[in-house]
């Protein structure tokens, strides 16, 4: 045998050793063994350290991922698939090879892995403090407070006094009591990023159910923090060093509030004005700062993570410190080494130590308190008026445990405060009520029935009942506004038929943790979204001024993850009986007409809304910018608009928005009905029984067309979709707008042959190939929901006759029902 190979066997002794407390093992390893000769020197890379820990970080990250493909169908989470990772790498399955584990988990090895895992789970506590809004615990309501309160008392309540029962009743012995006691502390917990972590994987983050659970969790998980730091410092050690030790932690949260936010703070503004750029951040000294702060943390007795998780807290969440923090972390931290600390606590889980009498014990009362903390919930909830399935949810939701539970367990057993056994029962447990509360929660709660129904809300059924037009326009940034603030124009607000407008600034949600839908003005001045919102809606008040008495706004910012923002647009549309939506299409232009930017995650959004709004949807292809285009704001506006009308509910609706648009005097309208060769000899005759009909629209169309000059009806007569195609490309630059409906008939000859293939579906055949880059003319795709119309109250019926000239007054719903401020025009702003 060489000196190499000889050195790598002896690499590493083990023994077992007499313990403060009970038997341990001892490693010992040369202090050299850290990176591999080389396979071509007979070297073994296993016996060194950096070698194995890239294999073990590997095997346990494609492990669970593979665990989380397999397990997404039953909407598992990452976390969960993590600690299944660990334990079938562990003992409770592949460990029980000696071969194995003292090749890929021998015990020198855990040390280095261990160390790495808590220095991503240190960073990654730290961005989930970062992403809490400290602020919602005073905004949490009454209804909140009350049922947090309930989810944490109950179970710490009712498991105390079961463990007195059974301590009387079984005998049981000192340590079992002390163990079952940490047991009911730590599964009456509710981990607020836990929670919401849980609800945006749900995508219920922004639904009623998904707000009303955030609130209650950070409710419940103060109490948490307090009985924890309670049990911590009180009930560990004597009782002079145990409130030294508490004074002294108590003092770093001061520091890290007082010192640490300030410094960090000023840094980060100093920075954006150093380098005239907005959303820098001062990166290495914050890293400093919290490694300082987590080693405070561990000099005074407490794990790293506890400062770590504090300072986060203190600092502003979301852009530009949680944002631009989360961007560089979030990678190494949540990706890369959280897997391994989380896949520890499955490694340590061993099945086969299950096998003493109190077992039985210990896992009904863990049983018990979560059976205590669901009961609690629903009975609370049950309490405030919720209704019982909603109920039900939240106290499943309140049920989920997570990434600190299992840090919490993973501690408490590192320091003999629960045996193996309790430790066991726990991760096995939290598993199983974590994933089967995540099932039912999903199969139990649709976030859309709020705005699900049968009948629908759309511009035909406003006409006919001479009702207020009510638009909800989404924008996404300062762009969308110009061609926006011309498609109002468009529109024609005036006093016999005014409008109202409802603007919803959408930001997806990055560096916070709960979702947020806000009139503007309540936002938070602080926020960097506000600067863009107020740039959104200075836009919208300049037109508002311009049309002050025919044209009244509201102005609203939702910042939700895109995958389920569109809750907040139905709802939104819901709460405001808006009759279109417009959302802009995912496809942004360059000024020379080609693509310049493709954002799925909007295609996304527009695709769900689609699905779920509870009125017409439009969605608008904006070229303002194509050519030179610019807005009414910059004194231009659309001049000439086109309407495609075929056949089917979209076209008639989109039909009806143009006869709006007709009443313009300024704006020049073209219906372009095609029709079909064989019916040429074909007449329309009005249907008595529906005066709305798509004969009575296109006879009424007509009737303008003959009366006004600037509003012209044309005919193209076609075969097939060839001909279709070719009168459509031969349109080329003559509108500013063209309006379109999403579906057609699709038995119709006038469609042949198109409708085989689309790029985009969500926009119909037609208005896919206005899509194309060959048209540099805005499009407004619409469509009208399936259902039958709405029941409608008058509540927004407008006046059978014109007001009198001169009349100042405002329409009564505009500032009565609606809340609506007039803008003073001569306002400097």
């Amino acid at each position: 045998m060489s000196k190499l190979d000889l050195d790598e066997v002896n690499s590493m002794q083990k023994g077992k050793v007499h313990g403060p407390f009970l038997v341990e093992n001892m490693v010992c390893q040369k202090y050299h063994m850290l990176t591999s000769k080389g396979v071509f020197l007979g070297s073994d890379p296993l016996k060194y350290a950096m070698p194995l820990l890239l294999l073990q970080m590997a095997i346990i990250i494609v492990t669970s991922r593979l665990l989380y493909r397999l397990l997404k169908p039953l909407k598992q989470g990452m976390i969960s698939a993590q600690v299944l990772a660990g334990i079938i790498l562990g003992p409770s399955l592949f460990g029980q090879n000696a071969a194995y584990k003292d090749m890929v988990f021998p015990m020198n090895g855990k040390i280095t892995l261990q160390t790495l895992a808590n220095l991503g789970f240190f960073i990654h506590l730290f961005l989930l403090g970062l992403r809490i809004d400290a602020s919602i615990i005073r905004k949490a309501g009454s209804k909140a407070i009350l049922i947090g309160t309930a989810s944490y008392a109950f179970p710490f309540s009712l498991g105390n006094l079961t463990v007195l029962f059974l301590k009387n009743t079984y005998k049981l012995p000192p340590d079992v009591v002390h163990c079952i006691g940490t047991v009911i502390s730590l599964n009456a917990m509710t981990s607020f990023p836990v929670t919401t972590t849980v609800l945006a994987e749900l995508n219920i983050l922004n639904s009623d159910l998904g707000r009303l659970a955030t609130n209650c969790s950070i409710v419940c998980e103060a109490f948490s923090w307090i009985v924890a730091l309670v049990f911590r410092m009180f009930l560990r050690d004597g009782t002079a060093s145990s409130i030294w030790s508490f004074i002294w932690v108590f003092a770093l949260i001061i520091v890290i509030f007082v010192v640490c936010r300030p410094v960090i703070i000023w840094l980060t503004e100093r920075r954006s004005i150093s380098i005239d750029k907005t959303g820098e951040i001062p990166f290495f000294p914050i890293v400093m700062i919290l490694l300082v702060i987590s080693l405070t943390s561990e000099v005074l007795g407490v794990h790293a993570a506890f400062g770590a998780f504090w300072l986060g807290v203190s600092l502003p969440d979301g852009p530009p410190l949680g944002t631009g923090l989360s961007t560089k972390l979030d990678m190494f931290a949540t990706s890369l080494t959280l897997p391994c600390f989380i896949a520890i606590s499955g490694l340590q889980t061993n099945f086969f130590v299950l096998g003493k009498s109190h077992v039985k014990i210990i896992e009904a009362v863990i049983l018990i308190t979560y059976g205590c903390k669901f009961l609690g919930t629903a009975a609370a909830s049950a309490y405030c008026n919720i209704q019982i399935r909603d109920a039900f949810c939240l106290a499943l939701l309140m049920c989920c445990q997570g990434v600190i539970e299992i840090y919490t367990c993973v501690m408490w057993r590192d320091e003999k405060v629960l045996n193996t056994e309790c430790f066991n029962l726990l991760i096995i447990t939290l598993l199983l009520v974590t994933g089967i509360s995540r099932f039912l929660v999903v199969y139990l709660y649709d976030p859309s029935k709020r705005y699900r129904s049968t009948s629908k809300r759309t511009i035909l059924n406003t006409r006919q009942r001479n009702l207020q037009f009510r638009l909800l326009l989404c924008v996404y940034n300062v762009e969308n506004v110009p061609s926006m603030v011309n498609l109002l124009e468009a529109s024609y607000p005036s006093r016999f038929s005014p409008i109202s407008v409802f603007t919803l600034h959408l930001v997806e949600l990055k560096g916070r943790a709960h979702a947020v839908l806000v009139p503007h003005h309540q936002m938070n001045k602080l926020d960097p979204n506000t600067v863009q919102s107020t740039q959104i809606v200075n836009g919208f008040q300049r037109f508002e001024q311009q049309n002050q008495g025919t044209l009244m706004a509201q102005h609203f910012t939702a910042a939700a993850p895109f995958s389920s923002i569109n809750d907040d647009i139905c709802t939104l549309a819901l709460d405001k009986k808006a009759t279109l939506v417009i959302i802009p299409f995912h496809k942004q232009y360059a000024i020379d007409g080609t693509v310049d930017h493709v954002n799925p995650a909007i295609r996304s959004i527009n695709l769900n809304v689609l699905d779920k709004a509870p009125c017409s949807v439009g969605i608008f292809i904006d070229r303002g910018e194509t050519e030179g285009r610019r807005s009414v704001l910059m004194s231009y506006t659309w001049r000439n608009v086109a309407v495609i009308y075929i056949e089917g509910r979209d076209d008639a609706e989109a039909l009806a928005f143009s006869m709006r648009i007709a009443e313009h005097p300024e704006v020049n309208v073209t219906m372009i009905h095609f029709r079909h060769k064989s019916t040429i000899h074909q007449n329309y005759v009005i249907e008595e029984e529906s005066e709305f009909s798509e004969s009575h629209l296109i006879n009424d169309f007509k009737s303008f067309a003959m009366n006004k000059p600037k509003v012209s009806y044309r005919e193209e007569i076609v075969r097939d979709g060839v001909e279709t195609t070719q009168v459509i490309s031969a349109l080329g630059d003559s509108y500013d707008l063209v309006i379109v409906g999403r579906d057609h008939d699709l038995e119709s000859s006038v469609l042949y042959g198109l409708t085989d293939w689309s790029e985009c579906p969500e926009l119909g055949v037609i208005g896919d190939m206005f899509a194309s880059p060959d048209f540099h003319f805005s499009v407004l795709v619409i469509h009208q929901q399936e259902g039958e119309s709405l029941a409608m109250d008058n509540s927004y019926k407008l006046p059978d006759s014109p007001p009198r000239v001169g009349d100042p007054r405002v329409h009564p719903h505009f500032s009565v029902e609606e809340g609506f401020t007039s803008v003073d025009r001569h306002s400097n702003r």
